[in-house]
């Protein structure tokens, strides 16, 4: 990845000491040696008497991309990959592609959260690739659908599954091969899905598969009761005003906070519900409403 590198003709370059190169960069000494004996740069000079270390302004700058890409969360073995070109891209790409969407939905579901009032957001929406523990839910009661959503992931846990922690559970209606058309299954049936470690799978008959889709969405902030009995039906009449047909099931995904517990207060509760619908109906511009809602 390095390249030739560019440097000015000695005597025409400012070079500065490890203690001016930690200040600008806003690390500390011990990391710009950890760095060089990582091999990730090399200072431009090192006295030879008395191991001193120069920086020159290329120095710095590599030293600015490291921090940069550390900011987006890739750990130091993937940056080093990186520079080094000893990664696979493909592998890379989809990470960083998955980090982005965890980026953008919270950031999309904390902006509802911080309106303070009563707010929906209609967007096109990816479901990302998933592996997920699986458990039917027969229960339409929330604090009762709590409860047993509760004791069936510290089943999961016992069986040594691991969650994904990025990504929150959903909740799926009627069911995962079905399609979702406004009404609710009788006698009511939902199935819930938590995300787990691909490479930990002690008991594959619990799990389903999800391969990425598209999907319609709704960003909902507000009443928490209200919200989880009409939500679906709210969305699946968008989609008719704007002429998406439904091709899959209902996703309800919990989103910015606890899906278990009183932290937050019922009026101030966030909640995403998707459906899938066919690639060939959704043109690329984003579709966003952002509103006062009265129910």
């Amino acid at each position: 990845m390095d390249g030739e590198r560019f440097q000015l003709p000695d005597g025409d370059e400012k070079l500065f000491s490890i203690r001016e190169a930690a200040r600008i960069c806003g690390v500390s000494r011990a990391t710009l040696l950890r760095l060089e004996e990582a091999d990730f740069y090399a200072p431009r000079r090192v006295d030879a008497k008395n191991g001193y270390r120069w920086y020159d302004a290329i120095n710095i700058m590599r030293i600015q991309q490291y921090q940069a890409l550390r900011r987006l969360g890739l750990a130091h073995a993937e940056i080093m990959a990186y520079f080094k070109g000893d990664l696979n891209r493909a592998d890379f790409l989809n990470e960083l592609r998955e980090r982005l969407f965890i980026a953008q939905r919270c950031y999309d579901e904390f902006r509802a959260r911080f309106t303070e009032r009563e707010s929906l957001t209609f967007s096109f929406f990816d479901l990302p690739d998933a592996v997920c523990y699986a458990f039917p839910c027969p229960i339409r009661e929330i604090m009762a659908q709590c409860e047993h959503n509760f004791r069936e992931i510290e089943k999961m846990y016992a069986l040594g599954f691991q969650p994904f922690p990025a990504t929150p559970m959903f909740s799926l209606v009627p069911g995962p091969d079905q399609i979702y058309d406004g009404s609710e299954p009788e006698p009511y049936a939902s199935t819930i899905c938590v995300l787990v470690r691909p490479d930990a799978i002690p008991d594959p008959s619990k799990v389903i598969y999800f391969k990425r889709r598209r999907a319609f969405s709704m960003l909902y902030h507000g009443n928490k009761s209200e919200i989880m009995q009409k939500g679906g039906r709210l969305l699946i009449e968008e989609m008719k005003r704007i002429g998406l047909e439904p091709k899959g099931p209902l996703y309800g995904i919990c989103v910015v906070g606890p899906f278990f517990g009183d932290e937050i207060a019922p009026n101030d509760y966030a909640f995403r519900f998707a459906i899938p619908v066919e690639e060939r109906h959704i043109q690329d511009q984003i579709v966003n409403r952002f509103s006062i809602f009265p129910i």
